[in-house]
C-alpha cells in the first residue's frame, strides 16, 4: 500500500515586513482556484504536513534558587564541556544563591525533568557527596568564579587553564578536563 503524502498548501502575499499568509488549503486544486482570483503578488507554498521533528541534543543550564527548588532560568549552552556538572552560583542583582545544573537533553521539558531529579539527589547527598559544594572557589584566568563539580562523582572539575584559588582539603578530589584540543 502506497503511503499517502500529506501536504498543506499555503497562499502567501507580500515581501519582507509585508509578507503574510493569505489562506491555507488542504488540496492543491482549492489553492490554485483561490490563486486564480488574485493578482501576481500571491504565491503558492507547499509544505509537508506533520513532518517528523528532527531532535538533536544540547546542553541546558537550569538554575534553581538554592533550598527552594524554584526554577529561575533555563538556558541552552553552546559549550558541551559543562555536561553533567553543577555549581553554586549567585544572582548578584538580587543576592539569590543558585544551584546551576547542566544536563544534555533533546528538549527543554526533558532537561527540566532531569535537572529536577538531580536537584533532589544533590540536596539529599550534599552532606556526604558534596559537603564542599557551597564553599569551593576557582580562579578562572584572572577572575573569580564558582567551582564546578561532576554530578556523578562529586569531584571538583577544572577546565583547561583553571587553577585553584584556595587550598582544598585532601579528601576533595579534583579532575582536570582539557577541551582546548578537542
Amino acid at each position: 500500500m502506497k503511503e499517502e503524502k500529506n501536504e498543506i498548501y499555503i497562499v502567501t502575499s507580500g515581501e519582507y515586513s509585508d509578507y503574510h499568509i493569505a489562506r491555507v488549503f488542504s488540496t492543491r486544486k482549492k489553492a490554485l482556484e483561490y490563486l486564480d482570483t488574485k493578482d501576481d503578488d500571491y504565491t503558492l507554498e507547499v509544505f509537508d504536513l506533520d513532518e517528523p521533528i528532527e531532535r538533536k541534543t544540547q546542553i541546558y543550564e537550569i538554575s534553581f534558587e538554592i533550598d527552594k527548588k524554584k526554577v529561575l532560568s533555563v538556558t541552552t549552552m553552546r559549550d558541551v564541556r559543562y555536561k553533567d556538572t553543577i555549581h553554586i552560583g549567585g544572582r548578584y542583582f538580587n543576592k539569590r544563591k543558585t544551584l546551576d545544573i547542566y544536563v544534555e537533553s533533546d528538549s527543554r521539558k526533558r532537561a527540566l525533568k532531569i535537572a529536577s531529579e538531580r536537584y533532589g539527589a544533590i540536596i539529599a547527598r550534599e552532606q556526604t557527596m558534596y559537603p564542599y559544594l557551597r564553599v569551593g572557589v576557582l580562579r578562572h584566568y584572572s577572575s573569580m568564579c564558582p567551582a564546578f563539580f561532576d554530578f556523578k562523582t562529586g569531584e571538583m572539575v577544572l577546565f583547561d587553564r583553571d587553577e585553584l584559588a584556595v587550598e582544598l582539603p585532601n579528601f576533595i578530589k579534583v579532575k582536570r578536563i582539557d577541551t582546548r584540543n578537542s
